[in-house]
C-alpha cells in the first residue's frame, strides 16, 4: 500500500524510523518496482540519485494513478511536482495558507531547517508556505497537482532533518546563547543538554500569563501583578511528524485505501505519563514521604539514584515492592574524581547502584542535566545497557516545555560515524521540573525552573493530543516545599481525567521495544487487500487502526491528527491475518 525510497542522506533514511514509530506498515522499494496496482502510494523522502529511467518511471506511476509523496528535493521531477525556481532553504517556518487536511490541527511554529525554495508553477494548488523569521515569503512549500490518473504533494523542507536536528540539537562544548528576554539564563558556565537546542527563542516559544499577589508589608491590602511565562509550550517536532502522516493519510484518503496502523500506546491509551525524581541528598526521610504520596496516587515512578551515599537498603525494597523503577541519576556536575564527565565515572556510578540495591538500572537521567557533545552519551548508554535516557530536558524556566521538539521518544541518529545507524536507546524528553500548585507560585518566588502547575496541564493536553509521553520531575527533596505535594497530586489526576496512562521509564520502553518487533505486510488481490502482523512474543492490548473514507467519518472510532481511523483492540501471538475491507480478522 505504501512504498517507501529514501534519500542518500542518513537523516533521509530516518523516515523508516519514523514510520516505525508511527506504526505504519511500508515497503522499501525503488522507482522500478513501483506499480499504482500494488503500492498505490509512494514516500520519496530527500535527495535521491535517480537516473533518466527512474525518473520516467516515477512519471509514468503518477500518469497511471499512483499519488507520489516527495519531501525536501524536486530530485529532478520540476514538472511533475508543479513547481519551479529551486534553491536552497536553509531555514524557516511553515506557514498553512487555509484550511485543508494536510495541516489540520498543527499548531505549532512548524520550524524547519534545510530543503529548497520552490515557486508553484502551472495549476498546482499551494497549501503552505514557507517565510523567513520576518514572516517573509521565501518559497512555496506543500503544493499539490493532479497529473494524469494520480496525484503529487510536493513539501520543500526537509522534514525528516528537522526532526532529526531539533531532536538531537547541536554539538554541546561551552554555553548556549541565553534567552534575550532573561527567561532563560543557560549561560552558567555549566554545560547541559539545552545548551544544545535549536528552536528560536522568540518565534517557537508562547506565553502565559500568571496573576500573582503580594501582601503589602504592615497593610491588609494587597498587590496585584502579572508575570508572563514563555516556554516551549507547543510541540514542533512531534507537529512535523504528524505533517509527515497526515501527506500520507491524505493521499490514502484520495484514492480510498484503507491505511492500516498501530496505534502507539497499550490498550488504545490517549498518551503516556511518567513521574520520574532525582534523589539529590538521599534523604531517607523525604523518600519515604514521596513513596507515599505516589502509592496513595497509585501509580508507579522512576527513581533516578544518586551517587555516593543512596538510601537505606529498607527504602530501595519499599521502591520495588509499590511496583516504582530504580534508575540511575549520573551525578558529572559535583566535580569529584567519580563525579566528572567521563565513561569510566559513568560505569562506576552504575555499578555502584547496582551494588547497593541489586538492580542493574535500565533508565538514566543525568544530574543538573549535564550533557557535553551531542551523541556521545548515548553511545554510553548503548554500552552500558542502559535503554532510557531522560536528560533532555530544561534546568531554566524559559526552557520548560518541548525544548527539544516533542513528546514522542525517539532513538537518535547516530550519523557522526562513518557508516550510520538508529542507535538502540530511547530518549525521553523531560518537560519540567518540581511544579508547585497556582496558588503558591502567585504569592512566592522560586527557583528559576519553577513553574506554577496550569503550565503542567498545558503540557499534558498537547501531549494528549499528539499520543506522545509527558514526562515531569519531582525532587524528594523539594516535596515538602509548600504546593509541591499539591501540583504532583493535580498533575497525575488531571492526567488520568484526559485518559492518560503513569508507566515508568522502563515499562514505556519495554511496551516500544515490543511494539516495534511486530513485523507488518500488506498484499492487494484485486480490490482487496490483505494486513499481517507477526509476533514471536505475545501482545496483549494491541490498538489496531484503519483509515476511513470522508463519508464514513461519523463511525470513527478515533481521530489521529484530524483523519477518521476505526479501532479494534486484539492480542498477538504469532501471526493474524487481517481483510482490511471491511476489517475482518481471517
Amino acid at each position: 500500500m505504501l512504498a517507501l525510497i529514501a534519500g542518500d542522506k542518513p537523516t533521509d533514511r530516518y523516515i523508516v524510523e519514523l514510520l516505525a514509530h508511527a506504526g505504519i506498515p511500508f515497503q522499501q522499494t525503488n522507482a522500478q518496482k513501483l506499480h499504482p496496482a500494488k503500492t498505490p502510494i509512494c514516500l520519496l523522502v530527500g535527495q535521491k540519485s535517480l537516473n533518466a529511467e527512474e525518473r520516467a518511471k516515477l512519471v509514468w506511476f503518477v500518469q497511471q494513478g499512483g499519488s507520489l509523496i516527495a519531501i525536501g528535493s524536486t530530485n529532478g521531477l520540476d514538472d511533475l511536482l508543479g513547481v519551479s525556481s529551486v534553491a536552497n532553504l536553509h531555514e524557516g517556518w511553515l506557514r498553512f495558507l487555509a484550511n485543508h487536511p494536510i495541516g489540520n490541527g498543527l499548531k505549532s511554529s512548524l520550524h524547519v531547517f534545510g530543503g529548497v525554495s520552490v515557486q508553484a508553477s502551472g495549476n498546482a494548488e499551494v497549501i503552505a508556505q514557507v517565510v523567513n523569521s520576518e514572516g517573509e515569503v521565501l518559497g512555496d512549500a506543500i503544493v499539490i497537482q493532479k497529473t494524469g490518473k494520480g496525484l503529487t504533494i510536493f513539501v520543500s523542507a526537509d522534514i525528516t532533518y528537522s526532526i532529526v536536528h531539533i531532536q538531537q540539537g547541536v554539538v554541546i562544548t561551552k554555553d548556549g546563547v541565553p534567552a534575550p528576554d532573561g527567561s532563560a539564563p543557560i549561560d552558567d558556565g555549566i554545560l547541559k543538554a539545552e545548551d544544545g537546542h535549536v528552536l528560536d527563542w522568540t518565534k517557537d516559544r508562547i506565553s502565559l500569563e500568571h496573576e500573582t499577589v503580594e501582601i503589602e508589608q504592615g497593610t491588609k491590602e494587597t498587590v496585584k501583578d502579572k508575570r508572563v511565562i514563555a516556554f516551549f509550550g507547543l510541540p514542533i517536532a512531534d507537529e512535523l511528524r504528524a505533517l509527515i502522516l497526515q501527506l500520507v493519510f491524505f493521499a490514502a484518503q484520495q484514492k480510498g485505501l484503507p491505511l492500516p496502523m498501530v496505534w502507539y500506546w497499550q490498550n488504545g491509551a490517549p498518551a503516556v505519563g511518567l513521574i520520574s525524581h532525582d534523589t539529590d541528598g538521599n534523604d531517607p526521610d523525604l523518600g519515604f514521604d514521596l513513596l507515599q504520596t505516589v502509592k496513595c496516587l497509585n501509580i508507579a515512578t522512576t527513581w533516578c539514584v544518586i551517587y555516593p551515599g543512596g538510601y537505606p537498603l529498607s527504602l530501595y525494597r519499599a521502591i520495588l515492592d509499590s511496583g516504582c523503577e530504580i534508575a540511575l541519576h549520573f551525578d558529572a556536575f559535583t566535580g569529584t574524581p567519580l563525579t566528572t564527565w567521563s565513561k569510566r565515572n559513568f560505569w562506576v556510578q552504575w555499578q555502584w547502584l547496582k551494588d547497593a540495591t541489586g538492580v542493574s538500572a535500565l533508565s538514566n537521567k543525568n544530574h543538573y542535566t549535564r550533557w557535553e557533545g551531542r551523541l556521545q552519551f548515548f553511545r554510553w548508554c548503548e554500552d552500558l545497557g542502559i535503554v532510557a535516557e531522560q536528560s533532555k530536558g530544561p534546568s531554566k524556566r524559559g526552557t520548560v516545555g518541548f525544548v527539544f521538539g516533542g513528546s514522542h521518544p525517539w532513538r537518535p541518529l547516530d550519523d557522526e560515524k562513518r557508516q550510520s545507524r538508529i542507535l538502540d536507546v530511547f530518549a525521553i524528553n523531560l518537560f519540567t521540573q518540581d511544579m508547585v500548585s497556582d496558588d503558591v507560585f502567585s504569592a512566592g518566588t522560586f527557583h528559576p525552573v519553577i513553574v506554577p502547575v496550569r503550565v503542567g496541564k498545558w503540557l499534558l493536553e498537547q501531549t494528549v493530543r499528539m499520543g506522545g509521553v509527558a514526562h515531569f520531575l519531582f525532587h524528594p527533596a523539594h516535596i515538602r516545599r509548600q504546593g509541591t505535594k499539591e501540583a504532583l497530586k493535580q498533575i497525575v489526576n488531571y492526567g488520568q481525567d484526559l485518559g492518560l496512562v503513569w508507566l515508568t521509564s522502563q515499562q514505556i520502553v519495554d511496551w516500544l521495544k515490543k511494539r516495534l518487533s511486530i513485523k507488518q505486510t500488506f498484499e492487494c488481490h484485486g480490490k482487496e487487500w490483505f494486513w499481517r502482523l507477526k509476533s514471536a512474543q505475545s501482545v496483549e492490548g494491541l490498538t489496531l487502526l484503519h483509515l476511513l473514507p470522508t463519508e464514513s467519518a461519523h463511525f470513527a472510532d478515533k481521530f489521529l491528527y484530524g483523519f477518521p481511523f476505526a479501532q479494534t483492540i486484539s492480542s498477538l501471538q504469532g501471526e493474524r491475518k487481517f481483510l482490511l475491507t471491511p476489517f475482518i480478522l481471517l
